[in-house]
């Protein structure tokens, strides 16, 4: 994944699927012969090609020692009381510097690999977000009234049910070990 100035994600689409990357909604950049998207867009439709990208890493987040994180919390959309989970990791590597981190959650998830697609199987309302049958970012859905809830509602502001997971109230949050490493791409946020 390749960004520039003007806040566009660059893409590596091989020609025989040009017309499939443009219905998705990338657009054709003249100068530099190359697809791209707003660096806004829900990427988790144009996985492929950002994971394809020569020379960079497919994944922006790898962690060893990961968790999913569950808490129970009002639907924003009907009210009924409902799961939601997010990853917790205790220590990673953004794969983009190289830094490692600490103590942080991931949300705005656009891709993620294999083995963590099958454990996060027990979480079936944790899916892709869908746009008029495009595939968005990962998020939590209600399973009374299917709405997603959004993930900046979730992690976000103090009071939040994933803000500051260290300092939630004993109980409130349960944590389950993911098995192996855990490669992703989201948007991180550290405790502090």
């Amino acid at each position: 994944m390749c960004t520039d100035g003007m806040n566009r994600i660059y893409l590596h689409v091989p020609p025989e699927e040009y017309s499939e990357v443009k219905a998705a909604g990338a657009a054709w950049d003249d100068h530099s012969k190359a697809w791209f998207i707003a660096g806004n867009m829900p990427r988790a439709a144009f996985s492929r090609w950002l994971e394809s990208t020569p020379g960079e890493a497919e994944y922006g987040i790898r962690s060893d020692e990961a968790y999913v994180a569950s808490a129970q919390t009002a639907c924003l959309h009907c009210r009924e009381m409902i799961e939601v989970i997010c990853i917790h990791c205790q220590r990673g590597i953004d794969t983009e510097s190289g830094n490692s981190m600490t103590r942080f959650t991931v949300s705005n998830i656009w891709v993620m690999d294999d083995a963590l697609a099958a454990q996060l199987e027990v979480w079936p309302y944790f899916k892709p977000i869908d746009l008029d049958g495009a595939a968005g970012d990962y998020a939590n859905h209600c399973p009374h009234c299917g709405a997603p809830q959004e993930d900046y509602l979730l992690h976000d502001e103090p009071g939040d049910v994933f803000f500051g997971l260290s300092e939630a109230k004993q109980g409130s949050i349960e944590f389950m070990p993911l098995a192996g490493l855990v490669q992703l791409s989201g948007d991180y946020t550290c405790e502090f």
